[in-house]
This record gives structure tokens, C-alpha cells and sequence, in this order.
């Protein structure tokens, strides 16, 4: 899987654990992977934080604050969420660019 393989790459480049662990967790089974629901991301984050998921994100909860969240997929009910309280979603590729080291990256389940 190029995601994968993106994540490693980003980990050696810039000295960052963080996502060689993404990675980690993406190679096993998809089955395995944590499904996450938008009031986790409530609790677990802070305002304007940076969240990755290595698994899809659900809709169930709410969310009263701005953060950007980067996962393998979203539901849909979930990108409204995120967005309607002033987030964004992003895919892996986009979120390394802005967070290269993976400095304050909140990493939930």
C-alpha cells in the first residue's frame, strides 16, 4: 500500500516515530484498524490540536471545537461534524506536509 510505504519514508525523512507507528498499525489487518467516533476526538483533543486516526473516523457525538484530523477514511456525518466546528479533514500526504516531525500530534486509537 503506497500509504504505507509514504508513512515510512516521512518517518525516516524527518526523524519522526510517529508516523513509522501509523504505519505499523495500517499493516495489519484493515479489521484491526480503530474506528474512532467524532466524540473521542471531543474528549481527546485539544483546541486547534492536531489528531491522526489510523482508521476511519464515525460520526457519533459532537464536536465544539476547531481541530484538524487526518485518517485513513472518514464517514460522511463525520466530515460535516469536524468541518461545521471549524476543522478540517485531511488525508495522511497532506497532514505530513504541514506536520513533517509530528510535533503536538495527538494519535487516538
Amino acid at each position: 500500500m503506497r500509504t504505507i510505504d509514504e508513512l515510512k519514508k516521512a518517518s525516516r525523512e524527518n526523524d519522526a516515530p510517529i508516523w513509522k507507528s501509523i504505519a505499523k498499525k495500517l499493516e495489519g489487518p484493515s479489521r484491526n484498524w480503530p474506528v474512532v467516533n467524532v466524540s473521542r476526538i471531543e474528549y481527546n483533543a485539544a483546541k486547534n490540536g492536531k489528531v491522526v486516526i489510523p482508521g476511519k473516523i464515525m460520526g457519533s457525538g459532537n464536536l465544539s471545537k476547531k481541530v484538524t484530523v487526518s485518517a485513513y477514511s472518514f464517514t460522511k456525518s463525520a466530515i460535516e461534524k469536524i468541518e461545521s466546528a471549524g476543522g478540517k479533514c485531511m488525508i495522511y500526504n497532506e497532514f505530513i506536509k504541514k506536520n513533517p516531525t509530528g510535533k503536538d500530534v495527538v494519535v487516538i486509537g
